[in-house]
């Protein structure tokens, strides 16, 4: 075979290569995606029967304590899980266990603070009781993240798609029929949930996925804790980020304004969830990669066509969206909703940017990138909302994901 034609078939195994690992990272985001859009699906059903059987009170009473568990579970989940990603696809079991150490430390603070909450009377008085009985519920939480991040690390998706399709339709289906027997019962389904996606993904990840424990070697990595604490700083500012401005809306506006923007905003919510998956797919090979961000460069233009295509398609079909399930009432909402769909866009530039910055260790430059896009989001809420309400505050969370997305270019340009 001539030197040409060795070169042309080196080529042609390259491209090959790549095509597949492309389509395969495809697959593996649109499955996952679809599980987690499906979780949201059924949560829409079971707030709707919830309200219902409970009524205002007791729906309230669960909502403010359900608030409770998600903040302490994602402000630990979103950023320490990607670095669990990240350290387990490279076989690096010391660094995962400091990461699965700070989060059980986070979690004991938190079950502490509720304590010190509802001792002090500071806690709302119809949850002062619940409160820290039901914290402990988040370490049975962080058992699913850790099962999941070992199916992601060898990149099985796939895997966890179909366990979470499962084990979310019987766990979030028995706790909604549970509420139909009281407020204890409505809990118990709760842990029940929680500990059937717990069991499938383990079952799921026991065999293909790397071991959390290995028997040998050092138990844990004091050097990775900086990286750990940037990484939970992520996650915490995170969770408040998410949540400031539909509050600062309650403030200054009132609660029509904010359930407004509270219903456009679960639109933009859903869309976020297909840059995460794209995220949890795309990390474990950057992660083995010497050069992460040359190879999301090679991404950049199909991982902005799928965000460009849905701002489009929000921009035409708001209306219709809110209309025909919500009625004429919630109109109001179609301009936020447009506004929130071009954030998509920044959005997802900024998970592409955050997994190459994540992928090769830049934990503290991502945090101090987030903190200033959180003081400009906060800045433009005050600065927009009195005058333009919900508009406003979708305005200031464009212009915020765009000042973020800026901060990745440099590293993802074409070079």
């Amino acid at each position: 075979m001539s030197l040409r034609a060795r070169i042309e078939l080196m080529t042609l195994r390259r491209i090959g290569g790549y095509a597949r690992w492309r389509e395969r990272l495809a697959v593996q985001s649109a499955l996952w995606g679809m599980a987690l859009g499906w979780s949201r699906f059924l949560g829409f059903f079971q707030t709707l029967l919830l309200a219902h059987w409970l009524g205002p009170a007791d729906f309230g009473r669960f909502s403010a304590l359900q608030s409770w568990l998600r903040f302490g579970h994602e402000s630990g989940e979103s950023g320490l899980s990607m670095l669990i990603i990240r350290d387990l696809s490279r076989g690096d079991a010391p660094r995962v266990r400091t990461y699965v150490i700070l989060r059980g430390l986070w979690i004991a603070g938190l079950w502490g603070l509720a304590g010190l909450a509802a001792w002090g009377a500071v806690a709302p008085p119809a949850i002062q009781q619940e409160l820290p009985a039901l914290t402990p519920l988040l370490f049975l939480m962080l058992i699913i993240p850790l099962q999941g991040a070992r199916l992601a690390a060898v990149g099985r998706l796939d895997r966890a798609a179909a366990v979470v399709f499962l084990t979310r339709t019987v766990g979030l289906t028995g706790m909604t029929l549970a509420a139909r027997w009281g407020w204890t019962a409505l809990w118990l389904g709760f842990a029940g949930a929680m500990a059937l996606d717990s069991l499938g993904l383990w079952m799921a990840a026991r065999r293909v996925g790397p071991p959390l424990w290995p028997a040998a070697g050092r138990r844990w990595m004091p050097e990775a804790l900086k990286e750990g604490l940037q990484m939970l700083a992520f996650g915490i500012l995170g969770s408040l980020y998410a949540r400031a401005d539909s509050l600062l809306l309650l403030s200054l506006r009132g609660s029509v304004e904010a359930g407004f923007y509270s219903l456009a905003y679960r639109f933009y919510e859903a869309g976020l969830l297909l840059s995460n998956a794209l995220a949890v797919a795309l990390l474990p090979r950057l992660a083995r990669e010497e050069t992460p961000a040359h190879r999301a460069r090679r991404l950049l233009g199909a991982y902005l066509a799928l965000p460009l295509s849905m701002a489009i398609g929000m921009a035409l079909l708001a209306e219709p969206l809110i209309r025909l399930p919500f009625g004429p009432r919630y109109l109001p909402a179609v301009p936020m909703l447009r506004w929130l769909g071009l954030s998509w866009i920044p959005a997802f530039l900024s998970g592409l940017g955050s997994t190459v910055w994540i992928s090769a260790g830049r934990s503290g430059r991502l945090l101090v990138v987030f903190a200033l896009g959180a003081a400009v989001n906060l800045s433009l809420n005050l600065i927009l909302i009195p005058r333009w309400g919900g508009v406003g505050a979708a305005i200031a969370m464009l212009a915020s994901t765009t000042a973020m997305a800026l901060a990745f270019l440099p590293t993802l340009r074409p070079r």
